[in-house]
């Protein structure tokens, strides 16, 4: 019974839009990816890690953008938050623009904010918005939120629910309605995937255009 309160209804979260497009996201634990036999494989969208806190820049960023880049992928770059107050989000939004200026980006700047520490609700999402709205200051682009269903369903509120939603759950047919996003920009749908071209597990994706 407590379950049944606790669970938005059970209608699905759809795309933004359509078509979607098949996407990766990965970091420095990929390795040095080939990613003309990614391209091969059927992927058009590549997120990757560029940085982490306020001085931590991803071991492969560099050369994933370039080689990404230069195989024809659509790139789009993510910061893992971790932030235990507006001042350091702030700080952590500077980092992680100044990594990426100059660079071409196609899509849309993604905010990795999922390991909370000691933080309530109300301090997590003062953190997430100061770190969104100051990313979108100095970059001129927009943000997308990812997080897993659980967050997004508990987690977050307010002005971060505004923001598009880049959802993670896996072994389901599609999203769960977590009852605060009404749509999906991208979707993680599963953290083991195998493409040609990596020698790792990487996690697939589903991207709309928006």
């Amino acid at each position: 019974f407590l379950i049944y309160l606790l669970t938005p209804t059970s209608m699905a979260l759809s795309p933004s839009s359509e078509p979607t497009y098949s996407g990766i996201d990965v970091s420095g634990y990929q390795g040095n990816i080939d990613y003309s036999k990614v391209k091969q494989a059927g992927i058009e969208i590549v997120y990757m890690k560029s940085s982490e806190g306020s001085n931590y820049v991803d071991s492969h960023f560099e050369r994933n953008y370039t080689e990404a880049k230069r195989n024809g992928l659509k790139v789009g770059v993510y910061h893992f938050l971790t932030a235990r107050s507006v001042s350091q989000a702030n700080h952590q939004a500077q980092f992680f623009v100044s990594l990426i200026s100059g660079k071409s980006i196609d899509c849309k700047l993604a905010m990795d904010f999922e390991s909370f520490g000691n933080l309530n609700k109300v301090q997590i999402n003062e953190i997430a918005i100061a770190f969104i709205n100051k990313v979108k200051e100095l970059s001129g682009k927009d943000v997308v939120v990812y997080s897993n269903t659980y967050d997004a369903m508990y987690i977050f509120e307010g002005e971060v629910t505004n923001y598009p939603l880049w959802v993670a759950q896996y072994e389901v047919s599609e999203p769960q309605n977590n009852g605060k996003w009404s749509s999906w920009v991208g979707w993680q749908y599963a953290d083991n995937g195998e493409v040609n071209g990596i020698n790792a597990r990487v996690d697939m994706n589903r991207f709309t255009k928006e």
